[in-house]
């Protein structure tokens, strides 16, 4: 493989190698996103995820016949009940969501 076709290769391999890097050493098989915390984000976040979970519809119209279920545990491994204030996105506890807040937020 010549130099040109190497560097074309590890930078096609970018947005790959990100996402790997995202999930990091656990062993998730999926992603999931409380409703609730994304519709706290910018618009513009909003707008750019609306347009990515679009184009995975569009790339992947024949999903399997399978619907996710979500329990949640507590750091200590135990299942734990999910706090309504994280699934009613209807109306949001704002004050609960700015207690998860990051600094760059």
């Amino acid at each position: 493989m010549t130099k040109k076709n190497q560097h074309q290769a590890v930078v096609e391999r970018q947005g790959y190698d990100a996402l790997w890097l995202w999930f990091g050493l656990s062993r998730a098989s999926f992603l999931t996103l409380p409703r609730v915390l994304m519709h706290e984000m910018p618009d513009e976040w909003q707008k750019k995820m609306a347009e990515l979970l679009n184009e995975w519809d569009a790339a992947w119209p024949n999903q399997p016949d399978v619907t996710p279920i979500v329990s949640l545990r507590s750091d200590a491994g135990k299942f734990v009940k999910t706090p309504h204030w994280l699934i009613n996105y209807r109306r949001p506890d704002r004050e609960a969501i700015q207690q998860l807040r990051g600094q760059c937020a």
